[in-house]
């Protein structure tokens, strides 16, 4: 009996810490994309004469006030950990199929965030570029993932995510090709290009999907 009771305590403190995992998961991913989107526009305001349309959002981490998008691209980072841990537990106990790999999918979206912002502390340009790829490489990797790992879910409470997060995988590669595109079809006229809009279309689609991933982890009942 005593150890009937043991188990039945241990269960509940094991379903109590995955809650947690969950609830601090869901409002970092929530809060990520805010965050980040609220920094670039403040910074950008603090200098005259930079464009949104046609500026790179890694130009705010250069020059005057950068400090302010380099922390951004840290704090960023950290939350997408958070996320990370939090959503990893939700996909665990849904399907129990390729959470690790998702998980470790948007650890290393943080982590290439974090090292984003780093590099450009020390004018690391090409190491800013690879970890910035590497980042939304993995973040377009783990919507994807996160499709499949659900198909096999309830269909009442995980259908219509599943298939948001394929149709945000898909519009996340069109727009990275689109955004490719404005930054190598006209390299000599960079001041008549769109990068800087292209660029902020392609990332906000996956800001997106972590805002409503983020959600759904709040309001899933396991």
């Amino acid at each position: 009996m005593n150890s009937i009771v043991r188990e039945s305590s241990s269960s509940e403190k094991k379903a109590e810490h995955v809650r947690i995992f969950q609830q601090i998961g869901g409002w970092a991913g929530i809060l990520a994309p805010i965050v980040f989107t609220a920094l670039v526009i403040i910074e950008s305001l603090l200098r005259p004469g930079y464009s949104q349309i046609y500026g790179y959002i890694s130009d705010l981490g250069v020059g005057p006030y950068s400090l302010i998008q380099n922390s951004n691209f840290v704090i960023f980072g950290c939350l997408s950990f958070l996320f990370a841990l939090g959503f990893g537990k939700t996909l665990n106990s849904v399907s129990g199929k390729r959470a690790r790999v998702v998980t470790a999918l948007i650890i290393t979206f943080g982590l290439g965030s974090i090292f984003a912002g780093v590099s450009l502390l020390f004018s690391a340009y090409f190491a800013h570029l690879l970890s910035t790829f590497i980042a939304f490489g993995a973040a377009m990797a783990a919507q994807f993932l996160s499709w499949r790992s659900l198909i096999n879910s309830n269909g009442m409470k995980w259908g219509s995510y599943r298939l948001y997060s394929l149709i945000s995988g898909l519009l996340s590669v069109i727009l990275f090709f689109v955004f490719l595109y404005t930054i190598t079809a006209f390299p000599y006229l960079s001041t008549t290009t769109y990068h800087g809009l292209a660029e902020r279309m392609f990332v906000a689609v996956p800001l997106l999907w972590m805002i409503v991933s983020g959600v759904k982890i709040l309001r899933a009942e396991l």
